[in-house]
């Protein structure tokens, strides 16, 4: 078997040929082998190349679709084909991924180039296992397209996520709205970006990024938030490199709403790089309150700290430090984040890695850690003070029940009403109602049109 390299060398010799498939091979290869984040490494390969082009595009739509749809191909090439792709050595069952997915889910590829193409590169990479990765994508493409489609199996392998994780969704939300809420991770997820409206207008942004030939629409529910299509060449454009705008999901910029930051104002913002709500709080108080931002990772801070100058906010501090003791961290604040660490299976349409790598004991793991930022979060909280609890999860075991578990340990704390801080476009039903006359808010993508997103705003009695 000759070894995948992927360096920057060989994602410009192969971007330079046209060459998507087998880059994203190698991709899929360092996913798959190694747990590398596809983020990251596409990341690396616009970096390497100096451009988004229509061919990088048409290299994410593969990398991601095929991560998204693993759980579905595996188990369809085992109803068909009689074989377990995941006990295959790592290079075949990569390649059968990959061709799986152009088969079953690409609707500008022929199958017979989908099959054909495949089988080159396993020739390369793997000729040991050329006739398997060929007869197991030719016994695909040749089946019946009932046998194809997805919705034609059980709801787990319809959305495409191991049966641990599905049965939270059903568990949370019932067999209808699990199925809806799966289906929904499984669109390509928009990019949505946050900007100042006291720096630049909504109608001046668009028109400075349609410029660029990116395609802008309005956000669903926040007024300074725009919807952008824009490949994955956003950061390289003039808008971006001249601060008037940061890249952050809808859902998280509500966060910040119901925090209801005021001018002169103490935040502790824990957890907070890169810098999407610390920025937020920020130009929410026009630049004029006090804030704080702690993180753990040093590279993270940093990447916070460069946001912020990109931006031009100058009322934050930021310091390297576990959010689980913040003893060092002396006096009291009006607004504390804690935005904990999570499952984070509220944004697995965008993060396509968390559908292979998280499980129901990586979960359960998770309690300790939450309930600790919590805990050391509310103790900087004054009296009067707000506490803000937010997740990318969706998992009622990481939302609703912390905060339960919480308040049954902390009287002096108490939910309060979120409904004068929601914006008037979103959804709202009988449910959310009441859930936010009890303090908090689940974000979902089949409904809000977003990532799914937890949030809880508790204040201390004096």
């Amino acid at each position: 078997m000759r070894q995948p390299v992927l360096n920057d060398r060989t994602i410009r010799s192969l971007i330079a040929s046209d060459n998507m498939r087998e880059l994203c091979a190698l991709m899929l290869y360092e996913v798959y082998a190694k747990g590398a984040y596809t983020n990251l490494i596409l990341r690396q390969a616009d970096a390497a190349s100096g451009q988004s082009n229509v061919s990088l595009r048409t290299l994410r739509a593969m990398l991601y679709g095929t991560v998204t749809y693993t759980y579905t191909s595996d188990f369809i090439v085992k109803h068909l084909a009689r074989r377990d792709v995941s006990e295959l050595e790592v290079m075949p069952a990569t390649l059968i991924r990959m061709g799986c997915w152009q088969i079953l889910f690409s609707t500008g590829i022929p199958a017979f180039a989908a099959v054909s193409e495949t089988v080159k590169i396993a020739d390369k990479y793997c000729p040991q296992a050329k006739g398997l990765v060929n007869a197991i994508l030719r016994r695909v493409a040749g089946a019946a397209d009932e046998d194809k489609d997805p919705g034609n199996y059980r709801p787990d392998v319809a959305c495409s996520l191991k049966n641990e994780i599905y049965g939270i969704f059903k568990r949370d939300y019932g067999k209808e709205r699990a199925l809806a809420i799966g289906k929904a991770f499984l669109r390509t997820p928009g990019l949505t970006i946050r900007y100042d409206p006291h720096k630049i207008s909504q109608d001046e942004l668009a028109n400075r990024l349609m410029g660029e030939s990116f395609t802008v629409h309005k956000g669903s529910f926040l007024p300074e938030i725009l919807s952008v299509e824009a490949g994955i060449g956003i950061e390289n454009s003039g808008a971006y490199k001249d601060g008037l705008f940061f890249v952050q999901n809808e859902a998280a910029a509500l966060a910040s709403h119901i925090a209801s930051p005021k001018k002169g104002d103490r935040i502790l913002d824990c957890c907070a790089a890169p810098g999407g709500k610390t920025t937020h709080l920020a130009e929410l108080t026009g630049g004029e309150a006090d804030i704080l931002a702690v993180d753990s990772s040093p590279s993270r801070l940093r990447l916070l700290e460069d946001n912020l100058i990109r931006l031009g906010i100058g009322c934050v501090r930021t310091i390297t430090g576990d959010a689980t003791d913040m003893s060092g961290i002396n006096g009291q604040f009006d607004i504390v984040i804690a935005d904990c660490p999570c499952s984070g299976l509220g944004i697995i349409g965008r993060k396509p890695d968390i559908r292979l790598n998280m499980t129901y004991d990586k979960i359960e793991s998770l309690a300790d850690i939450q309930m600790k930022i919590l805990s050391e979060a509310a103790s900087k909280v004054k009296a009067g003070g707000t506490l803000i609890y937010c997740t990318c999860t969706i998992n009622k075991d990481e939302n609703e029940r912390r905060v339960s578990d919480f308040l049954e340990h902390n009287s002096n704390f108490a939910p309060v009403s979120i409904m004068p801080f929601l914006p008037h476009d979103i959804i709202m039903d009988e449910g959310r109602v009441n859930d936010c006359m009890n303090g908090y808010i689940t974000l979902l993508p089949d409904t809000d049109l977003c990532d799914g997103f937890f949030i809880a705003r508790m204040e201390r009695k004096d």
